[in-house]
């Protein structure tokens, strides 16, 4: 149970998290992925800043490639991380983070099918393109890990 909790909060091995924001809760550090909290607070704060504002989210095409720029922001950081010799930082990833996060808060609050299945699509193909890259680029008997690790101590 301990695994599947630290997969879905983390999903990044004791190794990587330098690259996730540390919480101590009960005297315990729980580590959650820095990128991924971005998304989710900037999803958060985006559905209630819509509905409380009440903006109308038309014409809905605009809005849609406002979600779009939005999204890059995680994908050019994410990206480049992957595939250029750059290293980024937490507060670079929870910040492009929350730009998709706003980004994807206003798709889903078009409620449009083809909007969602239109982010779906782009998100998979950064996914696959990054793939597919990393083998080219990557030399055959390179380690599974392409950036030098940070060490982060249990102490802090």
């Amino acid at each position: 149970m301990k695994e599947v909790l630290h997969t879905m909060i983390s999903h990044h091995p004791p190794s990587l998290y330098s690259h996730c924001l540390r919480v101590k809760v009960f005297g315990r550090s729980l580590y959650f992925c820095s990128r991924c909290s971005g998304i989710y607070g900037g999803l958060g704060i985006g559905i209630i800043i819509i509905l409380l504002a009440g903006l109308s989210l038309r014409p809905s095409g605009l809005w849609f490639m406002i979600a779009l720029v939005l999204g890059f922001a995680t994908v050019t950081d994410w990206m480049t991380q992957r595939l250029a010799p750059r290293k980024t930082r937490n507060l670079v990833r929870t910040s492009t983070g929350f730009l998709s996060g706003l980004g994807l808060a206003i798709v889903f609050m078009l409620a449009d099918l083809l909007y969602m299945l239109l982010t779906l699509g782009v998100m998979m193909g950064s996914v696959g393109l990054v793939g597919v890259l990393e083998k080219k680029l990557r030399p055959k008997d390179a380690e599974d890990e392409s950036e030098p690790l940070e060490e982060v101590s249990a102490s802090e």
